[in-house]
């Protein structure tokens, strides 16, 4: 069980980078949803 409890904390900081990449991404494609509707 101890070896569990080293885990967690790497999970955790792999679930925040996860995230941290989603949100930049929709930020990416709203920035061109953006251009998109400018060119149209």
């Amino acid at each position: 069980m101890e070896f569990v409890g080293l885990l967690a904390p790497v999970a955790f900081v792999f679930a925040l980078s996860a995230i941290s990449q989603v949100n930049s991404l929709k930020k990416e494609i709203e920035q061109l949803k953006e251009e998109i509707s400018k060119l149209n």
